[in-house]
């Protein structure tokens, strides 16, 4: 008999991927599995896609419907068809293992020392993965098991035209779009249960309250915390920092050490200057590569005994990197230290398990995840929770107030003064529960295959410089064209119905290591298409010629 899966693929082996390869393959293609296999197994022993989904959604992702534009495209310059190993495998397949795993996949483990090296114990498994993803999503010839035009069926706003051109939306590191079962989740809230929680006796309390903790549970299950009491809400990333850096403030002393990188978004830096001005902590700074990817020998060097906090982003906004967090949480915890990851641009991308990491908190926001704005959330291990002070005072967070004393309630109201986002929370749910319909390994893999297109069109474009090239990314490109005004890029992109950021990206000491004060930055998402990719590579081409920007 097999040996069982593991029930998540963040525990799998080697051996476990490739068999989940070989099924994927069989689901995609059609086909049986290789008649002769490494590990060969009974189809009926691997995973099964889910039986339903929502109505609407993704029950669509395996339908044979025709794509609604040509299934076959003329491969762009250095670019791989299925059937061809890349001319540098180990970038892109680092890239895509390291997403679906959360963890470094060229080494498999936590140890900080020849990180870059390759582990041939991996290859097999990688290259299997890599032929997964091509025939999952259909690869960059055709659309297959992943149905991309059904899939954006449930995005209204992707169905109009902008200057005459339908719309091409580039700027999901900024916001992500939001599908039709989050909308309808909100707009249903306030026409049937609008209400304040916790505190009413009527059946409209009731609901609300159920329905606003029923979405703190889904945010614990998504991220794999323990408890939904460690599930703390907040307006985004921004706000979820500032509440760790002034909650733990209290134990920072002059000369502590507060340990960032070099990719940090400025949420996850100004907020630890103002603990250091406060204190007289000192902020230490782990650098990056020419490829964007933090060295690791420094940030060994740079911790020790007076290191109190690391807050580090688990994907970078500006470049793409994906961080080892793993690695670098297990050594920052070897020295005592708490340990923030910055998971707004990771969560909509790849699985997310915060008890595997290691860390005390994870913070992200919703409207990266194709939910709402202005709602986020902290997750705390309730071992962090207890050495938190409250942020803000007022009701909700209190157990009993005289005016000689306040006794705080138990997290999370703790950190939860006043009302909250009821509705937007309840919409951040909806969106979760639309990205495991769809399933967060599929996702991975689609955009894995639309990272590496646009990577290989933009790439080959005469006068376009690639900015940030770590072998691990999620679907960011930052780029430049010498000579040329990004904003002026950006306009002109506009006029061809393309939606990209061109600046900073709130990112500047990332784009200063390349000399750089602001870029170019298309972003993807699962719903971005490869008809979409090569608008965007013909009409930066066209600029880089010197077309009026």
């Amino acid at each position: 008999m097999s040996a069982p899966l593991p029930e998540s693929i963040h525990e799998a082996t080697a051996a476990d991927l490739t068999r989940i390869a070989t099924r994927l393959i069989a689901e995609a293609t059609g086909s049986p599995p290789p008649a002769v296999s490494p590990l060969p197994v009974a189809m009926a022993d691997l995973p099964s896609l889910p039986a339903a989904f929502p109505a609407g959604g993704a029950e669509r992702m395996c339908s044979p419907k025709a794509a609604p534009f040509p299934l076959s495209f003329p491969p762009a310059p250095n670019q791989h068809t299925a059937e061809e190993a890349p001319a540098d495998p180990y970038a892109g397949l680092r890239s895509f293992v390291s997403r679906i795993r959360g963890i470094d996949a060229a080494t498999g483990d936590r140890r900080a020392a020849g990180l870059h090296g390759r582990d041939p114990s991996l290859d097999a498994a990688s290259a299997a993965i890599r032929a997964a993803a091509v025939a999952v999503t259909g690869g960059p010839a055709r659309y297959g098991a992943f149905d991309v035009e059904g899939v954006r069926r449930d995005f209204p706003v992707l169905h109009q035209t902008i200057n005459g051109k339908p719309l091409a939306w580039f700027d999901n590191a900024a916001t992500t779009q939001k599908p039709r079962q989050v909308i309808e989740a909100i707009a249903r809230y306030y026409a049937t249960d609008n209400s304040n929680i916790h505190r009413g006796a009527h059946t409209l309390a009731a609901r609300s309250t159920d329905a606003y903790e029923g979405a703190r549970a889904t945010v614990q299950r998504f991220l794999g915390g323990a408890s939904p009491e460690e599930i703390i809400f907040v307006r985004g990333t921004t706000e979820g920092i500032n509440l760790v850096a002034n909650a733990c403030g209290a134990g920072i002393r002059a000369g502590d050490e507060i340990v960032l990188t070099e990719v940090e978004h400025h949420a996850n830096i100004v907020p630890w200057q103002m603990l250091a001005e406060r204190t007289g902590a000192v902020i230490r700074v782990v650098p990056i590569d020419d490829r964007g990817e933090v060295i690791l020998e420094a940030y060994a060097a740079l911790l020790g005994a007076r290191t109190k906090i690391v807050a580090i982003t688990h994907a970078s906004n500006s470049l793409g990197t994906i961080l080892p967090v793993e690695t670098m949480t297990g050594m920052a915890k070897a020295h005592g230290a708490r340990v923030l990851v910055d998971g707004a641009q990771s969560v909509s991308h790849f699985p997310v398990d915060v008890r595997r990491i290691g860390c005390d908190f994870y913070v992200f926001s919703g409207h990266k995840i194709f939910g709402p704005t202005g709602i986020g959330a902290v997750w705390a291990s309730t071992e962090a929770q207890a050495s938190m002070q409250p942020w803000q005072g007022g009701g909700n967070m209190i157990r009993d107030v005289t005016f000689a004393k306040t006794v705080y309630a138990d997290p999370p109201a703790k950190f939860e003064a006043g009302t909250p986002n009821i509705a937007d929370a309840i919409g951040l749910a909806a969106a979760l529960d639309y990205v495991t319909s769809l399933g967060r390994e599929r996702i991975a893999a689609q955009e894995h295959l639309l990272l590496e297109h646009a990577t290989a069109r933009l790439g080959a474009i005469p006068g376009v410089r690639l900015v940030g090239t770590a072998r691990a990314k999620v679907g960011v490109l930052s780029f430049v064209i010498p000579g040329r005004d990004v904003i002026e890029i950006g306009r002109a992109l506009d006029r061809e119905g393309m939606a990209v950021r061109a600046g900073h990206h709130c990112a500047q000491p990332s784009l200063r290591h390349f000399g750089l004060e602001a870029t170019v930055r298309p972003s993807l998402a699962f719903y971005n298409t490869i008809e979409e990719i090569d608008r965007l590579a013909a009409a930066v081409a066209g600029i880089a010629r010197g077309r009026p920007a």
